[in-house]
Formats: structure tokens, sequence, C-alpha cells
């Protein structure tokens, strides 16, 4: 073998995992929490009942909960009418640039790689007819109220292994009550929000 074919030979191995690298980091950084071409803090995505798919590192999957549990215990919990009765629908409405890439909000709004969320609090889960929801979504069943959005917003594949939403959560409380508010505006009766306690 000449060392020109083995120059070619290694040049194809060092590309296959240039490529491989690449297809593991770019999604990472698209999807990572508070990355402004992402599924984070700046960006557009969610599935309320959105159905895509990001791959996560493990390791990286753990110390960022762990980060979070230590950042969730320097923060007093509050129960969800109070952290919703302080919560703004206008920065509601900004924390949801995260969400419009895969979802519109407009009634009677098509649907984009997550459904349309105009009406979703209160109603019930996988409730779109034009819209095709996971099987974990369709099994879950129950409706859309808003301490089910807190959670699943929180954490959506927590909250319904098997969904294909391809979202990591929004993490920080007040900005999940913004954004529960805003959404709940999205309808023409709004659901009443739970008294304070």
């Amino acid at each position: 073998m000449s060392s020109f074919e083995l120059n070619k030979i290694l040049g194809a191995c060092l590309f296959a995992g240039l490529i491989a690298m690449v297809s593991f980091v770019v999604p990472k950084e698209l999807f990572k929490e508070g990355h402004e071409g992402g599924h984070g803090s700046g960006h557009e995505a969610t599935e309320l009942a959105h159905e895509g798919a990001a791959t996560e590192g493990a390791g990286e999957a753990a110390a960022e909960s762990a980060g979070e549990a230590a950042g969730a215990a320097e923060e007093p919990a509050l129960s969800l009418g109070a952290m919703l009765a302080k919560a703004d629908a206008a920065n509601g409405e900004k924390v949801f640039k995260k969400c419009a890439t895969c979802h519109t909000v407009e009634k009677d709004g098509k649907n984009k790689v997550g459904p349309n969320l105009w009406g979703v609090v209160g109603n019930h889960r996988a409730h779109l007819e034009s819209f095709a929801f996971s099987d974990a979504l369709k099994s879950l069943g129950g409706q859309w109220d808003l301490a089910s959005l807190n959670e699943f917003l929180a954490n959506p594949k927590g909250y319904i292994p098997g969904t294909k939403m391809a979202f990591a959560g929004v993490k920080k409380p007040t900005d999940r009550a913004d954004l529960l508010v805003y959404l709940n505006s999205l309808a023409d009766s709004p659901a009443p929000l739970p008294p304070p306690e």
C-alpha cells in the first residue's frame, strides 16, 4: 500500500470522525437552554404537545440536573397559585419565543413541528386532530390544566416519557409561571387562576 493510499484512508477516517463529532455537538448546542439559537432561554420551541427529537449526553444531563437541584434549593418553593399571582403575561410572551419555532398561538393557526397552542390550557391533551401526537402523549389522556402544564414545561421528557418533544424544559419557575399565564390568555375564555396559598 502506497503512502498516498494510506493518506486517503486516514483522511477518510478523520473526516468520518469529524462528521460524527459535529452531529453530536451541533444538536446539543442548538437545544441547550440559554443558547440564543436553540431551545433555551432566548430561542423558540416546546411541545405542550410537540413532537421532535434531540440527543443529550447522559453525563451533561446529570450535571445539569445536579446544578438545577442546587439552584432550586436556593429558591424558596412557592405554590403554583402564588407563582401565577406574581406572573407577568407580557414576560411570558417573551419566554414563548423559545417555543415559537415549533408552535403557533393564533386562533385556528396552523401546526408547525409542534401543534398550535391556542386554547391549550383546559383542553384535552392531544386535542388537535390535525397533529400527529406521540403515542405517549395520547395514552396519558386527561386535560392540560395549569398544574400539569407547569410540570410538563419543567421537564417534558420526565413528565411524559416517550414524548418526541425536542425541548429541555423551562427550568426557572418564574419564567414558567409567566409562560403559563401567557398561554392561559390565549383562549376565548381563559381558565381561572388557582388562588395563591
